[in-house]
């Protein structure tokens, strides 16, 4: 399949990545500038989510190497097959996220009002970069991605995994356990 450039780019989507990578840049400084927080659990919960944010955001770029035909040389985000595999078969992006999690992370460690407004303007970013990256996709696959689209839902781990159970034992009902 031959890649289809996206006629949603321009100068908004560029715009709002860069505040989406300034936002983030600021979460990422602001744990390392300011202490933990008072509220031990919650400082707990944030390496928690911090840990969970390191493994979504390493493990596409494993499932792409290995799934989504990338040619020699090319970064991992150049696939030319789509990933509907592994993590990509509960949810269709895990490394933005990987973006949220980071935020609600650093926010859960710090408590600090500066963690919250970045982590806040990072969250929002990352949901309309999500929007244009699924556009882009299905410039790029058509109706495959479109249907890949209806089977997973974006981030929710929750609702992807249930609907990857339903769709396992709809798969293994005719055979013996």
């Amino acid at each position: 399949m031959t890649e289809r450039r996206s006629t949603h780019g321009g100068w908004q989507w560029n715009g709002l990545y860069a505040v989406y990578g300034l936002a983030m840049i600021a979460v990422v400084s602001v744990v390392f500038l300011i202490p933990a927080g008072g509220v031990s659990w919650l400082v707990l919960a944030g390496w928690g989510l911090f840990g969970a944010s390191a493994c979504l955001g390493w493990i596409p770029i494993v499932a792409f190497r290995r799934r989504g035909r990338v040619a020699k040389g090319k970064s991992y985000i150049h696939t030319t097959q789509l990933v509907t595999s592994g993590l990509y078969a509960i949810i269709r992006h895990p490394q933005f996220l990987a973006g949220d999690f980071l935020a609600v992370a650093v926010m859960c460690i710090t408590q600090h009002w500066a963690a919250y407004l970045a982590g806040g303007i990072g969250i929002a970013t990352n949901r309309w970069t999500m929007i244009k990256a699924d556009r882009d996709l299905v410039a790029k696959f058509g109706h495959i991605y479109q249907e890949y689209m209806h089977r997973v839902p974006r981030t929710s781990l929750v609702l992807g995994g249930f609907r990857w159970l339903l769709r396992h034992r709809k798969k293994n009902a005719g055979f013996p356990q």
